[in-house]
């Protein structure tokens, strides 16, 4: 794995109390909020990276898992996904997922999510059409997240499914996307 490792730290020594105490400010001006210290950021590229680090993570779970992502594909990767989520359900985590109606169309069926929803996890269709919003489903969840206890968190561009695999055997190449894991009190 070729992840690239960046930890944020105060370093006095290596600058002045005022300047720090300059960036400091400017950053949390920028950011609207304040500095927190203690966080590690590491980022990952493609699925061949992100995945494997989710689904450590959610094995790890021991009291919630919240997952949103736009699309979810019903094919050998979102299986072993929603199997994954299940079998922290049954051993009593909290699970809650998001997905988009939009995102899913297409990509998976009811079926999918009943099986997820009857392995315990608590699943939530973002924005489905309803008759009383004609125009309502334009509004999209493109968010695509994990946290995990609130220990660790995943932001990604990257959604679940095959595709951002790839598949080398037919000449597609996986999804290029980056993903980033964040650990410490930004995930709380």
């Amino acid at each position: 794995m070729n992840a690239t490792v960046v930890r944020l730290e105060r370093n006095e020594r290596a600058s002045t109390p005022a300047v720090r105490a300059l960036a400091d400010q400017a950053f949390s001006r920028a950011a609207g909020a304040p500095l927190i210290e203690g966080n590690y950021v590491r980022l990952l590229k493609d699925a061949r990276e992100n995945y494997p680090a989710w689904l450590d993570a959610i094995a790890k779970a021991r009291q919630h898992i919240h997952f949103e992502s736009y699309i979810i594909h019903e094919d050998d990767t979102g299986r072993e996904f929603a199997d994954a989520l299940i079998a922290k359900a049954r051993a009593g985590v909290r699970v809650r997922l998001i997905y988009d109606w939009m995102g899913g169309l297409g990509k998976t069926s009811r079926r999918f999510w009943n099986q997820l929803r009857a392995g315990g996890v608590e699943v939530r269709c973002y924005n489905p059409p309803r008759l009383d919003s004609p125009l309502g489903w334009i509004s999209r969840d493109h968010r695509k997240m994990i946290a995990v206890d609130g220990r660790v968190g995943f932001i990604t561009g990257l959604c679940v499914g095959r595709m951002w695999v790839g598949e080398p055997s037919k000449r597609i190449d996986p999804w290029r996307d980056t993903g980033v894991e964040v650990r410490g009190p930004a995930v709380a």
